[in-house]
């Protein structure tokens, strides 16, 4: 059984997942890389966005895009705070493979 937080920290915590999904729904998707990182932001696995991108681009006749390319596209220094939030958690989710 997990502890509770305080109430403090319960309320902090919430408005802190209310702000990412609302970055979230509201992130536009004009370039391939804004479309990465809101993918990556609904999906949370780097190889299950670019399937899912690639099938995407394959029904508009566009060419399909590197797994490397998302994962560069993520790591780069953030541009908005989506990627900020979304560059964390992959760092966060990837930390046990880099030791």
């Amino acid at each position: 059984m997990r502890i509770l937080p305080t109430v403090y920290k319960a309320k902090s915590e919430i408005a802190r997942l209310e702000k990412y999904v609302f970055l979230a729904e509201s992130y536009g998707e004009q370039t391939l890389e804004k479309q990465i990182i809101k993918h990556y932001a609904y999906i949370g696995s780097i190889s299950k966005t670019v399937a899912h991108l690639n099938e995407k681009r394959a029904k508009e006749g566009l060419a399909p895009i590197e797994l490397a390319y998302a994962k560069e596209v993520i790591q780069s220094k953030p541009a908005d705070a989506l990627h900020r939030m979304v560059r964390t958690r992959y760092r966060q989710k990837i930390r046990h493979l880099q030791y």
